[in-house]
């Protein structure tokens, strides 16, 4: 090789090393967690709201606290506390003057609306708490497992051994 040649193989080897990765992509994929804790937001809601957000939140709690046995239960608790009530609250909390007016005028006062998304948030987790999805699931399964183990109830068959 010649001196000009390895001076040049040299030189992009070089120029390889030294260049810069480009730079990640920083453009954020989902919106900030909001920097206000969920109990100041509480204070701010109108009564009859406030009282029945607040019983949701410890009721949420309270349950997180025995950590149910049920996974869907406990999914579902989880969800309420870190998303479904602070989305609805915020969602409230940041209504502009317009998109108030644009409520009322459309017969839907956002305090009514709040009221209803609250009661839905209600139920779910009421429902979540009386049922038990772990017992139901062994039910099911051990159903599952006489079928095929003796088939239908019909034909029933002592297993050949």
């Amino acid at each position: 090789m010649t001196p000009l040649l390895i001076l040049a193989l040299a030189a992009v080897v070089i120029l390889l090393a030294t260049r810069r990765a480009p730079a990640p992509d920083v453009t954020p994929t989902e919106t900030p967690a909001p920097t206000r804790p969920l109990p100041d937001d509480l204070l701010r809601l109108p009564e009859p709201a406030r009282t029945r957000a607040w019983a949701l939140l410890c009721t949420v709690h309270d349950a997180l606290r025995s950590e149910p046995a049920d996974a869907r239960a406990a999914f579902l608790l989880r969800q309420t506390l870190s998303d479904y009530l602070p989305d609805t609250v915020r969602a409230f909390l940041h209504l502009t003057p317009a998109a108030r007016a644009q409520l009322d005028a459309q017969g839907q006062p956002p305090e009514t609306l709040l009221l209803e998304q609250l009661s839905l948030i209600e139920g779910g987790v009421a429902e979540a708490l009386r049922h038990d999805h772990a017992a139901a699931d062994r039910l099911l399964t051990q159903g599952r497992f006489l079928r095929e183990h003796f088939g239908a109830a019909g034909d029933l068959r002592v297993p050949e051994r």
